[in-house]
């Protein structure tokens, strides 16, 4: 079961800090986001990659050693270091979905990036096919003809981390662990358990980045609002919790995030 479409995670400093960037929503509905492809050129800076609750799958489509990489779900904004002047193609998951290409626990891959070549064989004929590809269409058709046929439906998965992530994401973060154990019947022992395995971080961590991402679009959408009606609008206590999370998670403030300043 995919969950329903409510959140669409962001990591804007891929577009921000990148050239010849370029994404697209995904028509598969089986579990994928997004596709995107960066070249980085800046030999300085790394991309700064925000907590979304997703797995995605990199691949490094020039230079002499094609190669796909997991790269879990981060639970602080990180820098992710790229090699300059390559051009890399990426499929983003939505949270909760990308077990059923890994068939394994998410939670393995949390703040971690993996080869997927060691998650399973063969993965590196992907990773050439997709090296090859002259264009950014062609490489979503052969990653979408490789998913197809990798995937396994497995009519007895449970509906309940579905349940979960709709719950959250409607609820754009403000619901608590308890509130979700009460609504389901299960304990949040056994809730938290689950959602980690199946998303990769707890379902309290996950509220708190739904949060950071709402805000995150209202940042952009609209560029003349104030730290205190951020904050508000995007369900935090107060200013200085705003700031402080919008850090740890950033590792920077709204106003440099924006480039602009922010009252």
């Amino acid at each position: 079961m995919i969950t329903e479409k409510t959140y669409m995670p962001e990591q804007p400093f891929f577009q921000l800090s990148t050239t010849d960037y370029v994404s697209q929503l995904s028509l598969c509905d089986r579990g994928v986001a997004q596709y995107y492809s960066f070249v980085n050129l800046n030999a300085d800076n790394d991309i700064i990659a925000v907590p979304d609750g997703t797995i995605d799958i990199i691949i490094q489509c020039s230079g002499n050693h094609p190669r796909a990489q997991v790269c879990g779900s981060v639970k602080k904004g990180r820098q992710v270091k790229f090699e300059l002047g390559v051009k890399y193609f990426g499929i983003r998951f939505f949270p909760g979905t990308a077990d059923a290409l890994l068939q394994c626990p998410l939670n393995l891959f949390t703040d971690q990036e993996v080869l997927l070549e060691n998650v399973y064989d063969r993965a590196d004929e992907l990773a050439e096919r997709i090296s090859n590809a002259t264009s950014f269409k062609e490489r979503i058709c052969l990653f979408e003809k490789y998913y197809t046929k990798r995937i396994r439906e497995n009519s007895s998965v449970s509906t309940l981390i579905p349940y979960l992530i709709n719950k959250i994401n409607k609820s754009h973060g403000d619901i608590k662990v308890g509130d979700l154990a009460e609504d389901t019947g299960y304990s949040t022992r056994h809730i938290s358990g689950q959602f980690s395995r199946a998303v990769g971080i707890s379902p309290k961590l996950y509220s708190r980045i739904v949060r950071f991402q709402r805000c995150l679009g209202l940042l952009w959408g609209q560029k003349q609002l104030s730290y205190a009606s951020l904050a508000q609008d995007s369900g935090y206590y107060d200013q200085a919790h705003f700031i402080n999370e919008f850090r740890e998670f950033s590792l920077c403030t709204p106003a440099q995030a924006l480039g602009t300043s922010i009252q």
